[in-house]
């Protein structure tokens, strides 16, 4: 399997910037992206192309009542429902009911070995779930050189509040971090609009760890447990256990790994 280069990549991708379901016009990305998802080709191929990503759609049980209901799958497709910029964006959908793991479609890129990189997507949630008790939808895991399954990471989750939307958490899968205190002011998510995500992440020497929401900084960690291996992977999701509504869609826009910040605008 090829790694992701470790040199800068000339590429020039697009991006937009829109609040709402609607699209609005491109903007450029920059020079220093290291690999970007628009979703305009209308498949996976972006994430996927050359073994380097994996869709993963797990089914939840069959239930143990007599209703005789089938399990149900989840799914990763890219849609023309909603999109950022251009046409398209992805749409995961997660069934919820899963009896005690949290679980979900997940889509994961394998980026090669990166010791300090911006990671940056937008979401949309397009109505108001309550989410119990909370819904990852992006993650930073690794593995080793030689491939083998990921090592879980950092990840970013949204968690429903009492007076409507969302609030931003961080949690990490070593049992001596896990859930980090909300920051304060309170990084909050609103349902219905587009919201940018942006993580500079140094697994492997400080073990810093610096989120955006749209373009400004909520949590800056550090000290944080280093990679479980060499290769990052860069993983969006739609992982919870029960929701109401359900299912639950969660649209994902403008991909990109740089070298440089990507802000809302578009711009480096």
């Amino acid at each position: 399997m090829q790694r992701a280069p470790r040199i800068r990549v000339r590429l020039t991708a697009l991006l937009g910037a829109a609040a709402a379901l609607g699209c609005s016009d491109p903007l450029r990305l920059g020079t220093d992206v290291l690999w970007s998802a628009d979703h305009e080709t209308g498949t996976l191929e972006q994430w996927t192309r050359d073994g380097e990503g994996l869709a993963l759609t797990p089914r939840t049980p069959d239930p143990d009542d007599a209703s005789g209901m089938p399990a149900t799958d989840s799914s990763i497709d890219v849609s023309t429902e909603a999109a950022h910029s251009g046409n398209y964006a992805l749409k995961l959908v997660n069934p919820t009911g899963w009896d005690q793991d949290y679980d979900g479609p997940e889509l994961y890129h394998v980026l090669g070995e990166l010791s300090d990189a911006y990671y940056s997507a937008w979401f949309l949630l397009p109505e108001a779930y309550q989410l119990e008790p909370e819904l990852t939808l992006l993650r930073l895991r690794s593995r080793d050189a030689d491939g083998g399954e990921p090592y879980n990471g950092e990840e970013l989750q949204l968690r429903s509040l009492s007076s409507g939307g969302y609030v931003l958490q961080v949690f990490n899968n070593n049992n001596n971090f896990l859930l980090e205190p909300v920051a304060d002011p309170a990084p909050h998510v609103q349902s219905g609009r587009w919201f940018q995500l942006e993580v500079r992440y140094e697994p492997q020497s400080s073990g810093r760890l610096r989120v955006w929401l749209d373009g400004r900084l909520f949590y800056d960690l550090e000290g944080r447990p280093a990679a479980g291996g060499p290769e990052q992977l860069f993983t969006v999701c739609n992982v919870a256990q029960t929701a109401t509504p359900a299912p639950v869609t969660l649209y994902v826009d403008d991909v990109a790994v740089s070298l440089s910040r990507v802000s809302p605008s578009g711009t480096l």
